[in-house]
């Protein structure tokens, strides 16, 4: 069976799925839209897709699909889920999730009902130096894993939390086991968050375009519990110049560490070991690169080694044709953009919060 797959926004994360389904057997991208002409065209000839809309029920009415990726801003992902979802289409939507837990739930369930797959695109996960690294863990080679460590690209927290915070407690429910709960510190010009701080993503800030919703604070201090009674933390702050090659966690055992980290020249993940759990900058031993053989990173006779959308766009392709649930999926698409609410929720209200959430309203609505 061949799937037919669309795209509905033909902005830059767009380029990611076309060359995931144009990377992936028994998928072929068909269709794709967006409202900007100049966008979808140029997408759209990049891959050699003849079939373009600007308006995505259109596309939906007059394409038969099996798996649309949503890639526009986050406040138009539940409509367009829902839409596809009531026609038969399966949804691999972008990060985050939406906007809000109430337009999430209401995604999952609309995909329920309709008996399709939703699931949310976070490929770390995915990828074979994260697997690699999970069975590391889970094999003793770090021993007991006590905590792990997340730090932001450098921009304002309350924006990052949506963009990268979301990826982040995906790689934390990916390594604790699942994640109990949320304790979190927000400041805002040197100053706890108040109800005063809260405001649209675009005017937290201005150097990113992307429609966030409603955000708070400039720097975050996250706790995450883990089901497996380890912990994680994030932490989200500005800083200049802004280091994209930061990203990645740093997992710390009771008889050593591993790291994940693109390499700042090449953008490329490496994996580095070190057999100590605690690290002195002159007197520890050079740490070790862990290196996989080239066909770990083989899709159709070609290597991915980035942080690639095809990963997880595989895993969706996969649970399409084995009649399976995706790994990201069902309740599990909910779980980071829960924890973004209860972040908020435990800031403003200074407790510990645990999951999952009975209130699904907007911590910050006012």
């Amino acid at each position: 069976m061949i799937l037919r797959a669309g795209i509905v926004g033909c902005g830059g994360i767009s380029r990611r799925h076309a060359a995931a389904y144009d990377g992936l057997e028994d998928v072929d991208l068909v269709a794709m839209c967006d409202i900007n002409r100049d966008a979808l065209n140029n997408r759209a000839d990049e891959y050699g897709v003849s079939n373009r809309y600007t308006d995505y029920p259109e596309m939906f009415a007059n394409e038969t699909l099996d798996i649309v990726s949503v890639c526009t801003h986050a406040p138009l992902h539940a409509p367009i889920a829902i839409a596809a979802a009531k026609v038969g289409i399966h949804v691999l939507c972008e990060k985050p999730l939406s906007i809000d837990l109430e337009t999430a739930d209401q995604m999952v369930a609309a995909c329920h009902d309709a008996g399709v797959h939703l699931a949310v695109s976070h490929q770390f996960r995915f990828t074979p130096l994260f697997r690699e690294a999970k069975s590391l863990v889970d094999s003793g080679k770090i021993g007991e894993l006590r905590s792990i460590r997340e730090v932001g690209k450098g921009r304002e927290a309350g924006f990052e939390l949506m963009e990268m915070g979301v990826h982040y407690f995906d790689e934390m429910d990916f390594f604790l086991d699942g994640i109990s709960w949320i304790q979190a510190h927000i400041t805002y010009q040197g100053h706890d968050v108040t109800d005063a701080d809260i405001m649209h993503s675009s005017e937290l800030c201005k150097t990113d375009r992307r429609d966030n919703g409603i955000v708070a604070g400039d720097t975050m201090l996250v706790h995450i519990g883990g089901a497996n009674s380890t912990y994680g933390i994030m932490e989200l702050y500005q800083r200049e110049p802004r280091h994209g090659w930061m990203m990645g966690p740093h997992l710390l055992g009771s008889e050593g560490q591993l790291m994940i980290k693109p390499n700042p020249q090449t953008g490329i993940d490496e994996m580095w070991y070190c057999p100590f759990d605690v690290s002195f900058a002159a007197h520890t031993p050079v740490w070790e690169q862990i290196e996989l053989d080239t066909s770990a990173f083989l899709i159709s006779g070609k290597a991915w080694k980035s942080r690639h959308t095809i990963w997880s766009a595989q895993n969706m392709r996969d649970a399409i044709l084995n009649g399976n649930q995706p790994e990201l999926g069902g309740r599990n698409a909910l779980t980071s953009l829960e924890c973004v609410s209860a972040t908020y929720a435990s800031h403003f209200s200074g407790t510990k919060v645990r999951l999952p959430l009975e209130k699904r309203r907007h911590p910050l609505t006012k």
